[in-house]
C-alpha cells in the first residue's frame, strides 16, 4: 500500500511539474508572438489606432500572464504539498524496516540542500520558480501596458515612461506579496510541514 500510494504521488507530482511548464511555455509562446506583432506594427506611428492596437495586445498577455501565475503558483503548492507527503512515507519506511533508514537519511540529506533559502532570501527565491517568474515577465508587461495607455492620452514620454515603471514595480511587489501570503497560509495550515 505505501509504494502504491508513493508511486502515485510521484506521478501526481510530475503532472504538477509537467502543467508548470506546459502553462508558462503558452505564456511565453504568446509573449512572443505578441511582441513581434507590436514590432511589425512599430512603424505606424502615434495614433489613436496604434495605441488602441498596443492596448489590446498588451493587456491580452497581462491577462494571460496574471491566470498563469496564479495557476502556477498553485501547481507550485501542491507539488510542494505531494513532497512533504513522500517524506513522510519515506520516514514510514524507515520505521517499518530500520535498516533503510540510513539511506533514507543521505538521501533525505541531498534534498534539504534544494529547499529554500534562508527567510531574508525567499522572495528572491520565489522569483526562481516557475510562478515567480512568470510575476515578474507579466510585471513588466502591465507596466508597459500602463505607459502605452498614458503616451497614447497625450502624456509626454517623459511621464508615460515612469508611470509604466511605477506600474510594473507595483505589480511586481503586489505578485511577490501574493505569493508570499499563499505560501504562509499553506504553511500554516500544517506547521508540522515547517516554514516554507
Amino acid at each position: 500500500m505505501l509504494t502504491t500510494e508513493h508511486y502515485n504521488m510521484q506521478t501526481q507530482r510530475a503532472a504538477t511539474i509537467s502543467e508548470a511548464n506546459g502553462r508558462a511555455s503558452i505564456f511565453l509562446g504568446a509573449l512572443s508572438a505578441g511582441l513581434i506583432a507590436l514590432g511589425f506594427y512599430g512603424r505606424a506611428g502615434h495614433s489613436a489606432g496604434t495605441t488602441t492596437f498596443y492596448t489590446l495586445v498588451l493587456s491580452s498577455l497581462a491577462f494571460l500572464g496574471v491566470v498563469t501565475f496564479v495557476r502556477c503558483l498553485e501547481i507550485s503548492i501542491d507539488d510542494w504539498q505531494f513532497n512533504i507527503r513522500i517524506a513522510r512515507l519515506r520516514a514510514m519506511y524507515a520505521e517499518l524496516v530500520p535498516e533503510l533508514a540510513d539511506l533514507l537519511l543521505a538521501v533525505a540529506g541531498a534534498e534539504q540542500a534544494v529547499v529554500m533559502l534562508t527567510p531574508h532570501r525567499q522572495p528572491f527565491q520565489r522569483m526562481l520558480s516557475v510562478a515567480g517568474s512568470i510575476g515578474v515577465i507579466t510585471s513588466v508587461v502591465i507596466g508597459a501596458d500602463v505607459g502605452v495607455v498614458a503616451y497614447g492620452l497625450h502624456a509626454p514620454l517623459t511621464t508615460a515612461l515612469p508611470a509604466g515603471v511605477a506600474a510594473g514595480l507595483v505589480m511586481l511587489v503586489a505578485s511577490v506579496r501574493f505569493q508570499s501570503s499563499r505560501w504562509k497560509g499553506v504553511s500554516a495550515a500544517d506547521p508540522s510541514r515547517g516554514s516554507i
